[in-house]
């Protein structure tokens, strides 16, 4: 090794000395977290409060009004004017048939109505002036009589022709069919060119109203002294939810009850009236009524993620006063907007684990990561603080004094 490779090492050397001094001089790196002494997790306190009293219900959605299109007349059907799946309007066209061959009847029928008028006319000018003839034996009475039965014959025909006049209106006004109410057209049968009106063409859709639309449910009989206790004090709500989404929900009320209980369910069938402005439910859908019934006081309830299963039976974890935890079984009656209610189980103020259960184990050490730390204790000292960089240094003489 030359001189100047040497030269090279001793500053490589002094140049790592100095950078791990500066390092020490700087407190080092930070020590790594220490790892709590348990398994971390939230706890809440099994509490009362009060609780509304609802009782669930499966129902089915039902519209009020369902009918059948139905053609009234034979004929070619002309113009289909709401499409197929359409919200139809009160009196809105739906089909027409073509009414050409029914209004060529309606004329006809109208000029047989203008004989028939004529004819009684004549008939009865005949038989008035011919009254006053047999007093005075100017006609015999059998003659008279004669033009009596002519009259009263001229009569029937034209109250026939009447008749037969209006019966070709109506036929005229089947080749319209207009929607009786607000409602969804269903699937057609026939389309626009068809014969329709035959013994197998008759039918052309549906229509169902579906606002306001009703829900249709039967509780058990023998809560029906409890409904009809409740309905005798004002309408009684309820909330109907769609099945399998539980965020489609309408507010309404109980309209109905069934005059009789069915002998062969044991059940009284009960309907709720609901507004279903968006079109959501339809009619056949399963529906889930709640029904309110009031309030309970002093209900034992936990949160709903504290309660676990193991096989049939329902548990809980319950932190003792060592902070560690045991299981006890509970037995749920019912949920309420996140949370459970017992019967059965843990007493009021006990802690229970809400999060972190699949961690624990009977006899588990837990860290409760709900509380808040505590306060340092402290003295009539000021507290101590500490230092994150060494306090700056005397600075020292570089150069003896000069005398």
């Amino acid at each position: 090794m030359n001189f100047i490779q040497s030269k090279r090492s001793a500053i490589a050397i002094i140049s790592f000395a100095t950078a791990s001094a500066a390092l020490l001089s700087c407190g080092g790196p930070p020590a790594p977290p220490t790892r709590p002494n348990g398994v971390p997790v939230t706890t809440a306190l099994v509490v009362t409060q009060t609780v509304p009293l609802d009782q669930m219900y499966p129902g089915l959605a039902v519209s009020p009004r369902m009918i059948k299109i139905d053609a009234r007349v034979e004929g070619f059907l002309l113009k289909q004017g709401v499409p197929d799946g359409s919200v139809t309007k009160p009196d809105q066209v739906i089909y027409r048939i073509d009414p050409r061959p029914f209004e060529a009847t309606l004329a006809s029928q109208q000029g047989t109505l203008v004989q028939a008028v004529a004819q009684r006319d004549y008939s009865r000018k005949e038989m008035e002036r011919n009254a006053p003839l047999v007093q005075t034996d100017a006609i015999s009475q059998q003659d008279f009589d004669k033009l009596v039965a002519t009259y009263e014959t001229d009569q029937g025909k034209f109250l026939t022709a009447e008749a037969n006049v209006l019966t070709a209106k109506i036929n005229l006004s089947y080749c319209t069919m207009v929607s009786p109410f607000a409602g969804i057209l269903g699937a057609s049968q026939f389309f626009e060119g068809a014969v329709v009106g035959t013994a197998n063409t008759t039918n052309l859709n549906s229509l169902v109203q579906i606002d306001p639309m009703w829900a249709e449910f039967s509780p058990s009989a023998t809560e029906w002294p409890k409904f009809s206790a409740l309905l005798a004090k004002g309408p009684l709500k309820a909330t109907v939810t769609f099945d399998g989404n539980d965020t489609i929900q309408a507010p309404g009320k109980i309209i109905f009850s069934d005059n009789q209980a069915s002998t062969s369910t044991g059940t009284l069938m009960m309907r709720v009236e609901f507004t279903n402005p968006n079109l959501i439910f339809r009619p056949g859908v399963y529906v889930k009524v709640n029904v309110s019934l009031g309030e309970e006081p002093n209900v034992m309830v936990v949160p709903q993620d504290a309660v676990f299963a193991r096989e049939t039976d329902l548990f809980i974890w319950r932190v003792k006063a060592d902070d560690t935890v045991e299981t006890v079984q509970v037995k749920v009656l019912k949920k309420i907007q996140g949370l459970v209610e017992l019967s059965s189980g843990p007493k009021v103020g006990d802690r229970v684990v809400v999060d972190g259960i699949q961690r624990l184990k009977p006899g588990s050490k837990i860290v409760d990561m709900t509380q808040a730390p505590k306060p340092a204790a402290t003295s009539g000292a000021a507290p101590a603080t500490t230092a994150t960089s060494p306090a700056p240094a005397t600075p020292a003489a570089t150069e003896p004094a000069k005398k």
